[in-house]
């Protein structure tokens, strides 16, 4: 794979500049979400990940656990 720099001219940006570092952000939310399913065992699928959604997740799972105790 090799990288190579464009150099054009974005008219809507301020002086013609481009955001860069915004792509970088893209795979920060499934990383996360992969960790708390890795550490606590819950798959989170809507943002925003949240310590109450977490919370919520493990009462759902919980739940799920007993009645597939109870049968």
């Amino acid at each position: 794979m090799e990288n190579e720099a464009v150099d054009t001219y974005q008219s809507n940006g301020p002086f013609g500049a481009k955001g860069v570092g915004e792509l970088a952000t893209f795979g920060l939310s499934p990383a996360i979400a992969n960790a708390i399913d890795d550490a606590v065992g819950v798959r989170l699928t809507e943002l925003p990940l949240t310590a109450e959604a977490v919370f919520r997740a493990l009462r759902a799972k919980a739940q799920q656990a007993a009645r597939g105790r109870m049968r």
